[in-house]
């Protein structure tokens, strides 16, 4: 078998199935260091497979190397563009209304500043990065112990099938926004100068860094997803389910499981918690973006109801292609963010059957008890600081995009030359001066 098709099939580690997204947040400069096993250690051939995957898990090293500290100042000199360069004052001369120019040049500086703050925090958390790794990878170990190995290769098919469609998926929005930039030409938007041509491309490789990171984090969450599911599954299994004709397990046994549910439900908690200390300044920026391309989309879809004129299609076609995209992550978001907080009750609740169950036992109850007591104050939560990635977030957003749309729905009507309406005049004035002799 050739050596790429061993590293398919031989997939045996949660730092394995993250390897894809580290190589696109390294290749984006987001991921300024490299991970690498120290040297000097071997282990014995005779032990165990998953207890070789929990040691290599504890000599791996983070180096930073010439080409990574190259590669995050490259990187970090475009992100932060915005600061030195000519282009930014081409959104003066914008012909909508000073407040569209100012939301709009903030949203750029943003972008900028969230993918360089991005990139700094993955660099100062490197050492919490690989705690991180130890942690799922013992909790790996203490599971395949008592239950099962997790399945590696179906998380890994997962994340590489989730980058590969999103870099599909921008290169369709790429597609759509070409067609639609066919209708812009001889119109104030079309690309006619080199500052406008450095701003969109500034654009595009800030939208798919964007989305190739809020990608990236939500494989990881689909990995910690399912170690809740089977662990879940495995409490259920262990003191919940008894079937007749069973043989029961012996108390030591029983007490076994107890502690290595402890140790695997801490040891992902607190895994989860610094994924998201190091990788959730994207998904948060990316919250903003969603809330901004959703408004503008409505706005454009309104407008083209009563003049379906071209510039405003095409600006439909845009933003409504964006916005499509934008709602499938974010729905998949939420969806893993409020599965994992439903997993952290169910497994609350499942204690508190067990303990019913294992009444007549008095040990075991203290054991399920001192669990119980510990999942009070440790839960699986999906946070980026200011909000969680739950279906209550989704709630928010929606009251937000009835609110800001509603805001920008008036001033476009009562503000003269604000947004489209802007365009759209300035349009009439160009067909008009070059329709004449």
């Amino acid at each position: 078998m050739s050596t790429r098709l061993k590293y398919w099939f031989n997939i045996g580690s949660f730092f394995e199935t993250m390897k894809p997204n580290i190589r696109v947040l390294k290749l984006f400069g987001l991921f300024p260091y490299t991970i690498s096993q120290a040297k000097g250690r071997s282990f014995p051939s005779n032990s165990h497979h998953s207890n070789n995957r929990c040691n290599h898990s504890k000599t791996l090293k983070s180096e930073v190397k010439f080409i990574d500290i190259a590669i995050f100042t490259l990187w970090q000199t475009f992100f932060l563009q915005m600061l030195y360069v000519s282009w930014p004052k081409m959104f003066l001369n914008m012909p909508v209304s000073r407040i569209i120019t100012m939301v709009t040049l903030i949203l750029y500086l943003l972008a900028g500043f969230n993918c360089s703050v991005s990139a700094t925090l993955v660099l100062l958390f490197r050492k919490k990065f690989l705690h991180m790794v130890q942690l799922v990878e013992e909790a790996d170990f203490l599971f395949s112990k008592y239950f099962y190995e997790i399945q590696h290769s179906k998380h890994h098919l997962v994340c590489v099938a989730l980058l590969l469609g999103s870099f599909a998926s921008q290169g369709l929005l790429i597609l759509n926004d070409y067609t639609a930039g066919k209708m812009l030409v001889n119109t104030t938007l079309s690309l006619q100068s080199m500052p406008m041509q450095a701003i969109t491309s500034y654009y595009y490789i800030i939208r798919s860094i964007h989305i190739s990171c809020v990608v990236a984090f939500i494989s990881g969450l689909y990995s910690f997803r399912d170690r809740f599911f089977a662990f879940n599954k495995q409490l259920r299994i262990c003191f919940v389910e008894k079937h007749s004709g069973e043989q029961a397990a012996s108390y030591r046994v029983l007490m076994n499981h107890i502690q290595g549910f402890t140790a695997i439900y801490s040891n992902l908690c607190d895994a989860i918690g610094i994924f998201c200390t190091i990788f959730a300044w994207q998904p948060m920026m990316f919250c903003a973006s969603l809330i901004v391309t959703v408004v503008f989309s409505i706005l454009t879809i309104g407008h083209m109801l009563t003049n379906p004129a071209p510039i405003v299609l095409a600006l439909a076609l845009i933003y409504s292609a964006l916005t499509i995209l934008y709602t499938l992550l974010f729905l998949v978001l939420v969806k893993l963010g409020s599965d994992l907080k439903r997993e952290g009750k169910q497994t609350a609740v499942l204690v508190h059957k067990a303990i019913n169950q294992s009444s007549k036992t008095p040990a075991l109850v203290e054991r399920l008890v001192l669990f119980s007591h510990h999942l009070q104050h440790q839960r699986p939560v999906v946070s980026c600081g200011l909000f969680c990635f739950d279906w209550t977030l989704a709630l928010s957003i929606i009251s937000a995009l009835a609110t800001y749309s509603v805001i920008l729905i008036q001033f476009e009507l009562g503000v003269p030359k604000f947004f489209i309406s802007a365009i759209l005049q300035q349009n009439g004035d160009m067909t008009t001066t070059n329709s004449q002799p």
